[in-house]
């Protein structure tokens, strides 16, 4: 409801067309005016009056950045073992940071190599992905020290990000690196998404690695890479990890 206590703050929200004049021309992209006309009727309907959306059109999103693997792997081995075995584990799995923050102990098996994500964010699906003999290296210490129940990274985002920042800066003036600097947490699923996509050039595979229920959402990583006009698509979704 942040979107509406905006909009009150601007503009009668008992003048519909008020409402709708100001969201029309209020410097917000597409998405943003499509976002507070829905929130706006929402409301409208909450005290019981219809209100009919009038829908901007959205411009598309641009590309996300993808950096090299090379890249990747200088901020890993920048940071210290715990912050390292968190950008590794974003790496290899492309779980949002959200996701990721939100692991117990008891969302890993160590001797099977496995992770489950039981707690998807933005409505996406489960699931489960195979760590590396790297990553379960780097994890199992500090599963053994935390409580079955408990966050392994028991930080809040901010603090985790503020963290993350300054040692990206250090490490782009260090290297000599500017592109490092594009690098953020959401970089990681996106690297790992392309990854995937231009190694097995299976959309549906893709699709369910990052838990995507609308394959429109896993489209645009078709964007990122190039192949020849005579590669075909590769169907071939496991019903496990291993």
């Amino acid at each position: 409801m942040k979107l509406v206590w905006l909009l009150h703050k601007r503009v009668n929200l008992w003048n519909q067309e008020a409402v709708k004049k100001f969201i029309r021309k209020y410097d917000w992209h597409g998405k943003r005016k499509n976002n507070a006309s829905y929130a706006y009727r929402n409301w409208c309907h909450w005290k019981g009056f219809d209100y009919e959306v009038e829908k901007a059109r959205e411009a598309d999103s641009p590309l996300p950045y993808i950096p090299t693997e090379t890249e990747l792997d200088q901020l890993i081995a920048g940071c210290n073992r715990k912050y390292a075995c968190f950008l590794q584990l974003l790496k290899e799995s492309a779980f949002r940071v959200g996701e990721a923050m939100s692991l117990t102990p008891n969302d890993f098996n160590i001797d099977r190599q496995i992770c489950t994500l039981n707690k998807p964010e933005k409505y996406s699906r489960p699931r489960q992905f195979k760590m590396s003999n790297k990553l379960t290296t780097m994890i199992t210490s500090f599963i053994r020290r935390t409580n079955r129940n408990e966050r392994i990274w028991n930080l809040s985002y901010e603090s985790m990000h503020r963290t993350f920042r300054n040692r990206r800066k250090s490490l782009a003036e260090k290297l000599g690196n500017p592109n490092l600097l594009n690098i953020t947490f959401k970089t990681f699923r996106h690297w790992k998404a392309t990854f995937e996509y231009h190694r097995t050039k299976d959309l549906l595979f893709v699709q369910r690695f990052l838990g995507h229920k609308n394959i429109n959402n896993t489209l645009i990583y078709t964007h990122l890479v190039g192949f020849d006009s005579e590669d075909n698509y590769i169907v071939k979704i496991a019903s496990t990890v291993e």
